[in-house]
């Protein structure tokens, strides 16, 4: 994604990483939200807020993953780390008191910078707080790496000294296909889809499972689902594919679900929702990432103590 002037910045930052282009879109976008928000809302609001085109909401990083939607994602991890932004559950962003006045020139997005690295940096040291004498110049490191827009941003629910995103992306891309199919059971059944059954693999007619979804006590719907794994290239669902899973399900299927390891593009998300044929709810990575955190799917919590170095900005 090329760089482009950061919207209402007068000076810019003079640290280089494309992410920082969408610290103020993103605070605004905060804003006309409410205060609070599910990252999918936020993501939508910038890029017509910003009036990004398809072709640069398609560009994916080295992972396959989003590039726009990860760099968001990366200044949301430097207010969080900031006291900007916090995360009160589960898939919601929300903007603290100090985040709900900010409007941000680029000396203000170099000092966010600059402490998130200073913070990165003693933490990597065995550190966890900011000694109180650090000079306004001191000598750590917070230069950009040239792949620092193409790493995947912490997710919103984790401490920033332990994330479990990279960790977790790299498993489910270890997966067989077949594995994944058992695997996307495995989460239908978690969230309460009943009856989950899948087929023979590479016998299945375009069709990897079939399930109930479960309405309200007395009534259930046939749903179908699809597991498509791709590599890391960054390759897109096209629509053809909906095409094919959509006519493999028939008449008595209510809905089917389409997952990936990757994106869809949007041709496939237009054809998902068609008017006038069965409904393709699309599961992306970023989806799955998230339900696996929302249901604890392959994941196990544990208590840690770590400071918090928002709170002591204050006192600075």
């Amino acid at each position: 994604m090329a760089r482009t002037k950061l919207p209402g910045v007068k000076t810019p930052p003079k640290y280089k990483a494309d992410f920082l282009r969408f610290m103020n879109p993103l605070l605004d976008a905060m804003r006309d939200k409410g205060g609070q928000a599910k990252p999918r809302e936020i993501f939508e609001a910038i890029a017509n807020n910003l009036n990004l085109s398809e072709a640069e909401r398609a560009v994916t990083n080295k992972n396959g993953y989003p590039r726009f939607e990860n760099q968001i994602a990366w200044a949301r991890s430097y207010f969080v780390k900031t006291g900007y932004l916090d995360s009160p559950s589960y898939g919601i962003w929300r903007l603290t008191d100090k985040g709900k006045e900010a409007r941000l020139d680029g000396p203000e997005i170099d000092l966010i910078y600059r402490r998130v690295a200073e913070m990165n940096a003693l933490a990597q040291s065995g550190v966890q707080t900011l000694p109180l004498d650090l000079p306004a110049e001191a000598t750590l490191d917070t230069t950009t790496s040239a792949s620092v827009d193409d790493d995947i941003a912490p997710s919103p629910q984790t401490s920033p000294y332990s994330d479990h995103r990279p960790a977790l992306m790299t498993l489910i891309f270890q997966m067989t296909p077949a594995g994944f199919e058992e695997f996307c059971s495995e989460i239908l059944a978690r969230v309460g889809v009943e009856d989950v059954q899948t087929t023979r693999y590479s016998k299945d007619g375009g069709i990897d499972g079939t399930g109930r979804l479960r309405i309200n006590e007395f009534v259930t719907q046939p749903i179908a689902f699809q597991a498509k794994k791709f590599d890391v290239s960054g390759r897109k669902v096209p629509s053809d594919d909906i095409q094919r899973f959509r006519g493999a399900i028939g008449g008595h299927i209510a809905k089917g679900i389409f997952f990936t390891t990757t994106t869809f593009s949007e041709d496939a998300k237009r054809e998902a929702k068609a008017l006038g044929k069965v409904e393709i709810e699309l599961v992306d990575l970023d989806r799955i990432l998230e339900i696996c955190e929302n249901y604890k799917i392959g994941l196990t919590e544990q208590k840690i103590l770590v400071t918090e170095p928002a709170f002591f900005e204050r006192f600075r």
